[in-house]
């Protein structure tokens, strides 16, 4: 893959008004996440809305992508995963999980309230594709960019 150059005719990466999160199988249906995202005016869309349940990722990652969007999931074992890896990297995928999977609802509602200001510099910063994780104080470390 060619990467392209970066001449001044490319669209910023993420202006605020196209930031929006993709909620995974294991966040979407996550109230207190849900609330933050809609408290803050942050655009969601939730994999129940698009796929079946239980849907592989190698098969909504491309689409996640394609649209965009940036992923947002507590399943770390995408990075590690050749053929997710190979998709979030084929689709240009942006993604974020939270650095455990053991924080409760509310938990990561909270975290992703910190993150979201440095979730955005991310994503302006970083051409995608990138894997980032969230830290429990709400810090971004971009492991794959």
């Amino acid at each position: 893959m060619k990467k392209q150059s970066g001449g001044s005719s490319e669209q910023p990466l993420s202006p605020p008004e196209d930031f929006v999160l993709y909620l995974d199988e294991n966040l979407h249906n996550c109230k207190p996440i849900l609330d933050v995202l809609v408290q803050q005016s942050i655009g969601h869309e939730r994999h129940g809305d698009h796929f079946a349940p239980g849907t592989e990722d190698a098969v909504w990652l491309p689409f996640v992508g394609q649209n965009g969007w940036i992923l947002l999931t507590k399943d770390k074992r995408i990075r590690f995963n050749q053929l997710e890896k190979l998709a979030v990297r084929r689709h240009r995928v942006r993604e974020f999980y939270f650095s455990s999977g053991n924080y409760t609802g509310a938990e990561m509602a909270d975290i992703l309230s910190n993150a979201l200001p440095k979730m955005r510099k991310v994503c302006r910063k970083y051409n995608p594709p990138f894997i980032a994780s969230i830290s429990k104080s709400g810090d971004i470390s971009v492991r794959l960019g």
